[in-house]
């Protein structure tokens, strides 16, 4: 289980129609909440939609890119960048002797696409990992069952077909939950001290086989999960996090108080539920199926969204209606609206209250939108994935800088919050190819998560930031040298200035710098993880040590020169 200070992640099971709390719902055996209405949509007469044919659209779109490659470069290496589908995982084998350099060689970059931008902000992306969880065989095993999703081809081991629709971190940053169609959450741990780096170590190499040792060299999370939940019923839709151990029936937890939360429902009924009461505190009737919802970052305001592409505001306390827009175009086939697959709301910039509330709406039109919760006005439309029948959703990351969206074109999509310098109607857009079926989801992991993975030695951040150091003097250094043979130290070489490393006690750990602090957070150093149709979850991150290793390369040619004209 996980900490008892640390938050658990919340996911949906069913209430009855009186609104009087399923009796299991707080408990492991919890069922699905609005899972049934997310998974039967798609089939209701009402979202019907002309598209192409339904196992291309389970396996992702392979059209013609509608964007050109823009200063697509080769990698450091020198070797042409693949496709995020092709790529492999930063990782070398461990030799017969068990030596591994403690910085590895430069990774592999995947090929990055740009539109509306001459520089790109994600150009240095690697896979750095990739998680599981158990196999539908391990599931069977156990005493669960393998739901496979259309496009599974039988008899494939790589293939479980367990779309994954929710991925969420936690508040702080130190766990990432996963659920979807095989009816489980997952969550996994970020590696967040050297002890931790070394028992993920041990993983890797129990996992292997004897002589074929293969090492991660920029892992991100342990590689087992640390917790699975079971006991739900049907697909996980939707997570959230909160500092309560059990699980409820959840959708949005109140962002000042987690004892409520809210829910929406196939019945049409959206409900603001108090877990010390385990009953519905307020609800209301809406005109359509509750297909996502949100509180504002006040808590003072709830939003829903709906099948018909109305999204509706609510005043939290009693739930009373405000008033509504409708998501669509104002003209063509998306005039009419379509379902709403999710809503954010954040204030912008985030760490200023208050600041103007933003609220990010996908939908099923392949559109992303910002509203502003003020006045209520569209302020910009996002475009270039594809959303048409999938539970897709859209999310800002933690600093408000980019907005990050799953396609069923298979790529992930991120889009500046910025406007472009030149033209501020046209939106730039960065994409690349991160998995070979939909991506049904896609998130940038919060400036928390890149902190803690930079406490545990990780290669990449330690070189672009170098820890402090712990200076010994002589006399320290000479004390706790040990004598020769012959008991005689004065012949031995004078001491060094030693590294600060995990054998040294906490005792001893060097002061951090609020400049080493500050550089901890790795702005360039951003990590994306996406998950797809089949069940997989892809680990991208970018290399933010490039710019040093190539300062410390010129520096060694420098060095190089002068010694061969001397």
């Amino acid at each position: 289980m996980l900490p008892s200070q640390q938050q658990a992640p919340r996911s949906g099971a069913p209430s009855d129609e009186s609104g009087t709390p399923d009796p299991t719902a707080s408990g492991r055996t919890s069922s699905e909440p609005i899972a049934a209405r997310v998974d039967t949509s798609g089939s209701g007469t009402k979202d019907k939609k002309k598209g192409p044919k339904f196992l291309s659209r389970l396996m992702g779109s392979k059209k013609k890119d509608a964007y050109p490659d823009i200063n697509d470069d080769d990698s450091e290496m020198g070797d042409k960048r693949t496709e995020g589908t092709d790529a492999d995982v930063f990782s070398q084998p461990v030799g017969s002797n068990g030596f591994i350099p403690r910085f590895p060689a430069p990774p592999k970059y995947i090929k990055v696409r740009s539109h509306g931008k001459k520089e790109k902000d994600f150009n240095r992306v690697f896979l750095a990992q990739q998680l599981r969880g158990r196999t539908g065989v391990e599931i069977a095993q156990a005493g669960g069952r393998l739901v496979k999703a259309e496009g599974y081809k039988k008899g494939d081991p790589k293939k479980d077909g367990n779309a994954i629709w929710a991925m969420e971190f936690s508040t702080d940053g130190k766990y990432l939950a996963a659920g979807g169609q095989d009816n489980l959450v997952r969550v996994w741990a970020v590696i967040s001290s050297a002890e931790e780096r070394r028992s993920h170590e041990v993983e890797e190499e129990a996992a292997g086989k004897e002589g074929e040792h293969v090492r991660l060299n920029a892992p991100v999370f342990r590689s087992k999960p640390v917790q699975e939940y079971e006991g739900h019923t049907a697909s996980v839709l939707d997570l959230s996090w909160s500092k309560h151990s059990d699980f409820v029936t959840s959708i949005q937890f109140h962002p000042r108080d987690d004892r409520f939360f809210l829910a929406g429902s196939l019945d049409s009924k959206l409900r603001l539920w108090s877990i010390p009461d385990k009953s519905v505190a307020y609800w209301n009737q809406l005109p359509d199926l509750i297909t996502a919802v949100a509180f504002a970052p006040d808590g003072k305001t709830a939003i829903a969204g709906c099948l018909n592409g109305l999204c509706l505001f609510y005043e939290t306390e009693g739930l009373k209606y405000h008033t509504q827009i409708h998501v669509r175009s104002a003209h063509g086939k998306n005039a009419k609206g379509s379902k709403i697959t999710g809503i954010q709301a954040i204030s912008f910039p985030p760490d200023n209250p208050n600041g103007e509330v933003k609220i990010l709406v996908t939908s099923n039109d392949s559109r992303v939108r910002v509203y502003n919760l003020r006045d209520k006005g569209l302020e910009v439309k996002l475009k270039g994935n594809e959303n048409t029948c999938s539970q897709i959703r859209a999310s800002f990351s933690d600093d408000a800088k980019y907005i990050i969206c799953g396609s069923e074109d298979r790529k992930a999509y991120i889009w500046p919050t910025l406007p472009a310098e030149t033209d501020k109607e046209k939106r730039p857009v960065e994409m690349f190819e991160a998995h070979p079926a939909i991506v049904t989801t896609a998130q940038m992991a919060p400036a928390r998560t890149r902190q803690l993975l930079s406490a545990s030695g990780d290669p990449l951040y330690d070189l672009c930031n170098p820890p402090p150091v712990t200076l010994i003097s002589r006399s320290e250094s000479h004390s706790s040298q040990a004598p020769t043979e012959n008991g005689n130290t004065d012949n031995m070489f004078p001491p060094t200035p030693a590294i600060n490393t995990s054998e040294f006690d906490k005792s001893s750990k060097p002061e951090e710098s609020p400049a080493y602090i500050a550089r901890s957070a790795h702005p360039g150093g951003n990590i994306i993880v996406t998950a797809d149709y089949m069940g997989h979850i892809n680990v991208f991150r970018q290399d933010c040590a490039y710019q040093k290793r190539l300062r410390n390369d010129a520096n060694f040619s420098k060095r190089m020169l002068g010694r061969a004209n001397s």
